[in-house]
């Protein structure tokens, strides 16, 4: 059911708008369609339609179904709807080839990187959006090159770190050029839809994706301030505490750094105050701010650059004990 499913498209309240009847006016013609099984006026289940509440007689129509229902009012009420229907017929296509096609930038925006203030999608991506094969892609860019507005590096494509990507104008550029020589009528309107729909999908990505990146910062500024009135701002390796006569500067530093553990990024329990001083000498003692770090890095380095800060020893495991059930 679930398979042919996908070809019933078509709801009650649409299909009575297009055919400008009221929803009750259509439950009429059904029942008619229902009343004699011997004319030739027929809805098949599983056909024309299926149910989505059997008991309430709620349905949703195929194409066909919806055509069965227009064809009888145009025979038998004479109204002049058939071309009204068909055109409904042909927007209910493209409003739902455009969805496909949503969510077919959804489930390949994964590489969208920012360069210049451009966004970016590697090639891998590009061809899966529009649902073509390389030989066929590297076709069309080929004659887009030998136009005369040729693809421009660094505005319509680039490459990241050694990656072919293109950008949201290098997609439209593509997909328009696909659209217009595709021979496959399908092929053609899927590129036409990428068209329409792909750039705007990707810019509320982007912008999905900032907001969620502003909201995540916000929490992470929000546990380090928590994590230091948790500490009372004492670096929790050497007692230390800022004092009127020593201005000593406190930082939250991440026990599992954040790029390798963002799950826990904005817990307070991943996070212990240190001086400025100690968290530097930390990050220099395990190879820079850019290499991943745990609690068994800080508890080694407690270990070996402060052996006499016995406090500092038992409170980092007394963390790794907590930590341990969220890692």
């Amino acid at each position: 059911m679930a398979k042919a499913a996908k070809a019933f498209t078509i709801k009650e309240k649409d299909l009575a708008a297009a055919l400008e009847i009221s929803p009750e006016k259509l439950q009429e013609i059904i029942n008619f369609f229902d009343s004699d099984p011997n004319d030739k006026w027929e809805l098949k289940e599983n056909d024309h339609f299926i149910f989505i509440h059997k008991k309430w007689n709620e349905r949703i129509f195929s194409h066909q179904g919806a055509f069965a229902i227009a064809k009888y009012m145009d025979e038998k009420e004479k109204k002049n709807l058939w071309d009204i229907f068909k055109e409904f017929i042909t927007r209910h296509k493209e409003k739902i080839r455009h969805a496909f096609v949503r969510q077919k930038v959804q489930d390949n925006c994964t590489s969208l990187t920012t360069r210049n203030n451009r966004h970016f999608l590697s090639k891998k991506d590009i061809v899966a959006i529009l649902s073509t094969s390389y030989p066929r892609f590297k076709q069309v860019v080929d004659e887009i090159q030998k136009s005369n507005e040729p693809l421009k590096i660094g505005e319509d494509f680039d490459d990241i770190d050694g990656v072919r990507y293109y950008s949201l104008s290098g997609l439209d550029r593509l997909s328009r050029k696909l659209s217009a020589d595709l021979k496959d009528i399908a092929r053609r309107e899927w590129c036409s839809a990428v068209e329409v729909v792909g750039s705007k999908t990707l810019k509320m990505l982007v912008a999905a994706r900032d907001k969620d990146i502003q909201e995540r910062e916000k929490r992470i500024k929000a546990a380090m301030e928590a994590a230091k009135r948790r500490d009372k701002s004492c670096c929790q390796i050497t007692g230390e505490k800022p004092t009127k006569s020593s201005k000593i500067n406190m930082v939250a530093h991440h026990i599992f750094s954040q790029k390798e553990y963002p799950h826990l990024a904005t817990i307070p329990d991943n996070l212990i105050t240190l001086t400025e001083a100690v968290h530097k000498d930390f990050h220099a003692w395990n190879g820079g701010t850019q290499k991943p770090c745990t609690i068994d890095n800080l508890i080694q380095f407690a270990n070996e650059l402060y052996p006499d800060r016995e406090e500092a020893n038992i409170k980092l495991n007394q963390i790794k004990k907590i930590l341990s059930k969220l890692t």
